[in-house]
């Protein structure tokens, strides 16, 4: 691990619905997609030439505010908050999206983002199903018993299933665990689905 410092000319992020702008090293600001918590920057140049002439395989930045959120962009970075509470846990769960390139796997009750997957086409990412293709997911290491959808009542009995409510859909998208790291900030560890899929990146990266 090698930390790069890089003075900004203000404290904190920027909060662009209170309008307040601040002048930072990667100008990262919250609100993006109208969410108060989704913490990112557009200014990728500005990442890179913080690093010029510093070898690296991934970036995780740390944003200098006590304010709670985060955000990892897929095969780009990893963006959190330095002085939450809870920054140990979003920074692995950032880095599941930024790494591994896994979805979100939690969902909202009230259906708030239900349009974002159609739901008659599969999603890219590894943890998550609208099971058009489920044989392209986690199919492969289900014990041959369980019922799918899975019910909740059954978690103990199936640590990997198919648990409705993912993707920010409560119907429609389905997660291989009842929780896991990318659903649930309080859960400990990803869940073998998304473990499998990032242990798949290290080994492209560094082959056994």
């Amino acid at each position: 691990i090698v930390a790069v410092a890089s003075p900004s000319t203000d404290s904190g992020v920027s909060v662009p619905r209170e309008n307040q702008w601040k002048q930072t090293a990667v100008h990262s600001h919250f609100d993006t997609f109208y969410s108060e918590r989704y913490l990112t920057t557009s200014r990728v140049k500005a990442i890179h030439n913080a690093l010029a002439g510093i070898p690296y395989e991934h970036i995780i930045i740390l944003a200098n505010t006590d304010v709670y959120g985060g955000g990892g962009i897929y095969n780009s970075y990893t963006l959190t908050t330095a002085h939450h509470p809870m920054f140990k846990p979003v920074v692995v769960h950032e880095f599941g999206h930024s790494f591994a390139g896994l979805a979100d796997e939690y969902f909202y009750e009230d259906d708030t983002m239900t349009d974002t997957y159609p739901l008659d086409i599969e999603p890219w990412e590894q943890n998550i199903s609208t099971r058009v293709d489920f044989t392209s997911k986690w199919e492969n290491i289900l014990p041959s018993d369980t019922p799918i959808p899975t019910p909740i009542a059954e978690k103990k009995k199936y640590p990997v299933g198919v648990y409705e409510g993912a993707g920010y859909s409560a119907k429609g998208i389905y997660r291989p665990a009842y929780d896991c790291r990318m659903k649930t900030n309080g859960y400990p560890e990803f869940c073998p689905v998304c473990q499998r899929t990032i242990r798949r990146v290290i080994e492209f990266y560094i082959p056994q």
